[in-house]
């Protein structure tokens, strides 16, 4: 998604830019530690869902291998489009 990945470039290199004067080698430790965790959530969590439009309310979920949630793992997304319908649970 062209709108999303632009979004966290923009958020990431406002990040960066906040914290270019740090000069506290623990407080620069921090942020790139910090930086490294965001990364790896995005990378392991995130995936692209395009929306299936031959079946009401499915996603097409397309994993990496990086992704942590795959090879058949369940995923149940409770979305507020869902809310006036029964769970399938």
């Amino acid at each position: 998604d062209p709108v999303v990945l632009e979004s966290a470039h923009k958020q990431t290199r406002a990040e960066f830019e906040a914290n270019r004067s740090l000069t506290d080698e623990k407080k620069i430790k921090k942020s790139l530690k910090h930086a490294i965790n965001v990364e790896e959530v995005i990378r392991r969590y995130v995936v692209q869902a395009p929306r299936n439009d031959e079946k009401d309310n499915t996603y097409n979920i397309k994993f990496t291998q990086d992704h942590a949630l795959r090879d058949g793992h369940p995923i149940l997304i409770k979305s507020s489009l869902q809310k006036n319908k029964p769970a399938d649970d």
